[in-house]
């Protein structure tokens, strides 16, 4: 079976953790775009034609917080495909919040000191897709 990269999208507040996520994709030569919101998410995953790069999507990571607006992401996500890897990070003390966004369908939950320890491996690991 051949393997194609698949783009990652990244739903991130944070500019340092924003830079940091495509810095890493750009290094290990998978294709990254941002999606500030979910209209934003909606146009990444239905592939709208925006002049951009716009690969089909294996990996979305979204940022805790976003709040309200990233478990609605999360959702979103498996809505449409449930077979997207949906990773999310948020503070370790938000303990709610990490927990909400397992309960929302999330396959990865995480601390960000985690996240950024698994940033490398993940985007390698889910930054393909098999056709």
């Amino acid at each position: 079976m051949d393997y194609n990269r698949g783009m990652i999208v990244y739903c991130c507040v944070d500019l340092i953790f924003s830079t940091k996520i495509r810095s890493t994709a750009e290094h290990l030569g998978v294709p990254a775009r941002s999606a500030h919101n979910t209209q934003m998410l909606r146009d990444r995953l239905e592939q709208v034609d925006d002049d951009q790069l716009n690969d089909p999507i294996t990996v979305v990571l979204i940022d805790l917080e976003l709040g309200k607006p990233a478990l609605d992401m999360v959702k979103q996500v498996k809505e449409h495909d449930p077979s997207i890897l949906v990773a999310t990070f948020g503070s370790h003390v938000e303990t709610s919040m990490l927990q909400a966004a397992h309960k929302h369908g999330a396959d990865a939950v995480m601390a960000r000191s985690q996240f950024v320890a698994e940033l490398p491996k993940m985007i390698q690991q889910y930054g393909q897709s098999k056709i």
